[in-house]
């Protein structure tokens, strides 16, 4: 449950001493871009009645209120402000500022208006880091999509990754009088690389690897040995080949072999984009399953590995995987090329399987989803 703010409850008393009705709080607050439900606003019209809550300003006779006598409305709205500029800046932080404008808060009170101008910590989801030059880059790209309403019919979308045996990424279960338990992790924990590609005529073949790889690996083992006998079997018409910008993949070597074998090199991807790859999606599905397998081998991961490649990685959910960059594209060019991460999910509900790009894209700029690129800050 969304924790309700100060603020919000001083605006349910002082409209509902206006004589408004609930519903009309609530749309007073809907104007605002507050959302609050009908029992909230009830609640608190009930605990004004009761004398558990109210405004010393409105009224200053009630003795039964918890009020913090050196915090004022202004300090909240200004850190309120700080918060939504700055919203890395510490309590701590917080703190000096509000001493340093005149007020007399504690660092306990400080961490209490935090709570009431109604924000929470949080730990941050991980995003790629995009730069300026870039974010440029990503809007024009996608732009170009929307424009053509690329359905990515022909599109080979591929990269690397490592997996390693030891990923310690999951959650575990203790009593409450109990220490944190611990889970062993090697130093150097056993890892492979792989790489692959997705289409929505099938996965390629995945190429599992030890050691780095150099331009004259990715010519000889990936490009040769892998993907042309995949493409010249499910791609006898035409295709294009979506890479990163890795200096491998544009090294003299690799370039020469795609243009001598007729390999499509899609020479327009922009930098720092892996929210528009799908495949990016296959890596982290791989992850989660191989979490739940307990492993202790090399040859154990590798199995595993192509065992789920064979079993998970269909045509159809390659396509889904692809389609869904459909909600991504409109997504990127709302945020001006910023890292999209889990938005188009949380906007876009409805499946993007059998959509176009086009279509998210009219649907984002429709009069329903303004309260959605206004919290968005667009």
């Amino acid at each position: 449950m969304v924790r309700t703010s100060h603020i919000t409850k001083l605006d349910i008393v002082r409209l509902h001493r206006n004589s408004y009705t609930t519903r009309d709080i609530r749309a007073a607050l809907n104007s605002k871009g507050i959302k609050v439900t009908r029992q909230v606003i009830d609640y608190w019209v009930q605990q004004y009645r009761l004398g558990k809550f109210t405004d010393e300003i409105t009224c200053p006779s009630a003795t039964k209120v918890k009020t913090m006598k050196t915090l004022t409305r202004a300090d909240v709205q200004f850190v309120k402000r700080t918060l939504s500029s700055e919203p890395c800046t510490s309590s701590r932080t917080l703190h000096k500022r509000l001493l340093l404008k005149g007020s007399k808060v504690s660092l306990s009170t400080t961490k209490r208006a935090i709570v009431h101008a109604g924000f929470t910590c949080t730990k941050p989801r991980y995003c790629q880091m995009v730069r300026h030059v870039n974010k440029e880059k990503r809007v024009a790209f996608c732009k170009m999509l929307v424009d053509n309403n690329d359905q990515f019919n022909d599109m080979i979308f591929s990269d690397e990754c490592t997996v390693q045996l030891h990923q310690n990424k999951v959650y575990i279960y203790r009593r409450y009088d109990q220490v944190r338990p611990s889970l062993p992790k090697p130093k150097h924990p056993l890892k492979v690389h792989v790489w692959a590609g997705i289409s929505k005529r099938g996965a390629t073949p995945i190429l599992i690897f030890d050691g780095i790889m150099n331009g004259q690996f990715f010519t000889d083992h990936i490009l040769r040995d892998t993907f042309l006998p995949y493409v010249r079997r499910k791609f006898p018409d035409q295709h294009r080949f979506q890479m990163d910008n890795d200096p491998k993949h544009r090294s003299k070597v690799s370039k020469d072999f795609m243009t001598a074998n007729g390999i499509n090199w899609w020479d327009v991807w922009p930098s720092e984009s892996a929210d528009l790859n799908p495949i990016e999606m296959v890596w982290s599905q791989l992850k989660r399953h191989l979490s739940t397998i307990n492993m202790t081998t090399k040859e154990e991961l590798v199995n595993n590995i192509r065992l789920f490649w064979s079993t998970y990685m269909t045509k159809l959910q390659c396509t889904t995987y692809i389609d869904h960059v459909y909600k991504v594209v409109p997504v990127c060019i709302l945020m001006k090329g910023q890292a999209t991460g889990s938005i188009p999910n949380k906007i876009f509900k409805e499946p993007s399987h059998g959509k176009t790009i086009s279509y998210f894209q009219t649907l984002l700029w429709s009069p329903s989803y303004d309260d959605v690129r206004k919290r968005l800050g667009y």
